[in-house]
């Protein structure tokens, strides 16, 4: 002590161990606290694929919950009503895809087609839900898949809110001829699927304050209002909720039918003001809140990372695409960096000779099942197409319709006189001018005087 008094002992230190006992130690801990901690996705599925009923809800199993420090219980959510709609948060590389996948396939492999039908949005990178939809590389698809946008427009978006409220409507219609208010009320001979829409980084939905964000707000609005009856239960996920100018004065009457909230590594906007659960979440983890963010209602959760289990997903994918009923079809794949080809067109294709009334292809209709538009060249008056501005885009609707015109004729039957009177749309007039040449029918290509020229005969033609 300072002032010499206590007892006057030698103390002799133990000298460092060795450093090789050290490196083994903790290699030793190391291994068998991630032994202890892991969590492969294949946990989070059933014994039995498509074994369960979706009548009173649906429910999956999305982690392990915390409980005295240790994450060990599995932890089940669910679209019921309690919770028929769920808001996730989080910042980029917090893991919202990750956690998204994990529910889809979760959720995949415990109802078939028949009980769940999903609806899904991308407003990102556009990568969050390619491997639900057939590619080049891989045929398969998630057959309760009915329509995915990848690096959707906000269009398309408003497109299949607009579908949603159509089927919401037509449901309504099904429940007061059954006579019952609910969803799981109905009769099980005649069960309609419920659906789960997920909108990826929705906030790009509703950016500025135009006509197309507030049709949206008021249609998110609506849906959530109305969606638990009906069986549609929405999952809006963002990096940010704050900012959004068309929820202004909107956001609680939306959000307030969000109960289950989800609050991923910097997500903690999800939560109320004065709840700060989620200020020190590492990767992998998340805040689940059963009570629209209130204190008090958190559980700590700990997620896979699908990612890491990409052969698992794939296997998965597969084993449901094969099982998959008799007759179905591929889902709506809406591409949004992807311009349309009328050869593309199943319309297009199936187009012949002989047909009543001639149809112009023109393009596809923004809608979620992307509808061939087409205008009917009839022998009305005033039947005439005009494409008006000045994007190079207009020859190539000129191209669509004339190809289209082309093959409801026989060759000989029709005459088609070309004239490109701007540079810019000259290598299109010439692919337009060489595919109708190659399908047998007669081309006059023009130029300006020839097309003044050319008009006038035409006028003067009895």
């Amino acid at each position: 002590s300072a002032d010499g008094s206590g007892l006057a002992a030698p103390v002799l230190l133990d000298g460092d161990p060795p450093p090789a006992s050290v490196r083994a130690l903790a290699e030793h801990l190391g291994t068998a606290t991630r032994r202890a901690d892991a969590l492969p996705f294949t946990d989070l599925l059933p014994e039995r694929r498509w074994a369960e009923s979706a009548g009173n809800g649906l429910r999956t199993v999305i982690g392990r919950a915390s409980g005295g420090g240790a994450f060990g219980t599995a932890l089940t959510l669910a679209f019921d009503d309690a919770t028929p709609h769920w808001l996730v948060g989080g910042r980029t590389g917090a893991g919202k895809t990750v956690f998204l996948l994990d529910v889809l396939y979760g959720l995949a492999a415990r109802y078939p087609p028949a009980e769940l039908q999903l609806y899904l949005l991308d407003f990102k990178e556009g990568v969050s839900f390619t491997e639900f939809v057939p590619t080049g590389r891989d045929p398969s698809w998630l057959p309760h898949a009915r329509a995915v946008g990848i690096e959707s427009d906000r269009e398309y978006g408003l497109a299949v809110l607009r579908e949603l409220r159509r089927e919401a409507q037509r449901r309504a219609t099904a429940l007061k001829r059954h006579g019952v208010t609910k969803l799981a009320d109905l009769p099980r001979d005649n069960p309609l699927p419920r659906i789960v829409t997920v909108i990826d980084e929705f906030h790009v939905l509703l950016a500025g304050n135009d006509a197309l964000a507030r049709e949206s707000v008021d249609l998110l609005e609506e849906l959530a209002r109305k969606g638990r009856s009906y069986g549609i239960h929405l999952v809006l996920a963002s990096q940010s909720m704050t900012g959004i100018e068309a929820l202004y004065g909107r956001a609680e009457a939306i959000f307030g039918q969000f109960a289950l909230r989800v609050a991923l590594p910097g997500g903690g906007g999800v939560l109320d003001q004065l709840n700060d659960a989620a200020a020190a979440l590492p990767v992998g983890s998340a805040v689940v809140n059963t009570a629209a963010g209130a204190v008090g209602a958190d559980t700590v959760l700990r997620f896979p990372d699908a990612h890491a289990a990409a052969a698992d997903l794939a296997a998965l994918r597969h084993d449901l695409w094969q099982a998959r009923p008799p007759g179905s079809r591929a889902p709506a794949v809406f591409k949004g960096y992807e311009a349309a080809r009328i050869e593309d067109d199943s319309t297009f294709a199936g187009l012949r000779p002989g047909g009543r009334r001639p149809m112009a292809l023109v393009g596809r209709t923004v809608d979620v099942h992307g509808t061939t538009a087409l205008f009917l060249m009839d022998t009305t008056p005033g039947r005439h197409l005009a494409v008006v501005g000045t994007a190079p885009t207009g020859a190539d609707v000129l191209r669509a319709a004339t190809l289209s015109l082309a093959r409801q004729h026989t060759p000989g039957d029709a005459r088609f006189q070309l004239a490109c009177l701007v540079t810019v749309a000259d290598p299109v007039a010439d692919d337009t001018e060489a595919l109708l040449r190659a399908a047998g029918h007669p081309v006059h290509r023009l130029d300006v005087a020839g097309l003044r020229d050319r008009i006038a005969a035409l006028a003067a033609e009895p």
